[in-house]
């Protein structure tokens, strides 16, 4: 069997192996459970989260061969790499359609067409690795994970220019989101679990694209004639970003979240999209990305002093 057979029959598996694992998700209504897994992924494409939660549900930090010795750990052999997928830009000349190499000037990026095409690659997670620890990895202590969330949400929305107030609201209502004035309601009620959940349900409408472009469009009906699915991806993302604090929401959400989505697959993998989406553009980096991010940082330095003493 050639390599590229090899590769495209483990793509069809894992993607078997996918829509076997959603439909059991979407069959038994534990959607909570699965945004939870979400949390630790949150660097991933909402795809390749999908795509590495399915294959090893309890992964918890994934990163390539390469970058696990870039940060001092190795793969032990014999482990078998969780398979992703990785876009790949490359330019074509518009006047023959034939592909070129990359461009090396403003002018040429500008007048070549670029496109991207995806290749199969492989991420490990922590626990295939030995070597140096990573400080700090992980979800802090659950007893200050509320406190840091809040934080967190709290800095968001300041440099966002978001004005949160406190207000007694009805009975069940744990806050809104108001767009025209950019402005998120609290439950003068609220514990601060239910503040910070609130919190990052409502930035979610904030960020989510589909409500961002109703407004832009000046489509005033979007959300009531898709309430379901706006709510859905709020509760979610929300689930992401506590999860991600070590705030477990899933008895607040579980039965939430499965209301709105009603046992469609198909619009559960669609809602999962936005989902990935918003949670991206709201979360900051944990460790990891930034001991990655120092890494590349490191190479790309080191490959800018090679560059310059062969001149």
């Amino acid at each position: 069997m050639s390599a590229q057979t090899y590769t495209e029959d483990r793509r069809t598996e894992v993607l078997a192996q996918l829509d076997q694992e959603l439909q059991r998700l979407v069959d038994s209504g534990e959607y909570a459970r699965w945004f939870t897994t979400m949390s630790r992924f949150h660097r991933y494409s909402p795809t390749n989260a999908m795509w590495i939660a399915a294959q090893a549900p309890d992964a918890t930090r994934v990163a390539s061969y390469r970058t696990w010795q870039q940060l001092g750990r190795q793969v032990r052999k014999g482990e078998t790499g969780i398979m992703v997928s990785h876009p790949k830009p490359y330019w074509i000349e518009p006047s023959t359609g034939q592909r070129v190499p990359p461009p090396r000037t403003d002018r040429d990026r500008a007048r070549l067409d670029r496109k991207i095409s995806f290749r199969i690659g492989h991420v490990f997670d922590i626990a295939q690795t030995d070597g140096d620890p990573l400080p700090q990895l992980g979800h802090p202590d659950p007893a200050d994970a509320p406190k840091a969330l809040l934080d967190h949400l709290d800095s968001w929305c300041a440099e966002q220019g978001v004005t949160v107030t406190t207000e007694p609201l009805t009975d069940g209502l744990y806050g809104y989101y108001r767009r025209h004035d950019d402005r998120i309601v609290l439950a003068a009620t609220n514990t601060p679990g239910e503040r910070a959940a609130t919190l990052a349900h409502e930035l979610a409408h904030r960020h989510d694209p589909e409500l961002i472009r109703a407004h832009q469009d000046g489509d005033t009906r979007y959300y009531r004639h898709n309430r379901a699915d706006c709510e859905a991806v709020a509760e979610g993302t929300a689930h992401v970003i506590s999860g991600r604090y070590g705030l477990d929401l899933t008895r607040h959400s579980a039965g939430y979240i499965a209301s709105w989505v009603h046992g469609d697959l198909d619009r559960f993998k669609q809602l999962h999209q936005r989902v990935g989406e918003v949670t991206r553009a709201i979360l900051p980096p944990d460790q990891l990305d930034l001991t990655l991010a120092a890494a590349a940082s490191r190479a790309a330095n080191q490959a800018t002093v090679r560059r310059g003493a062969r001149r």
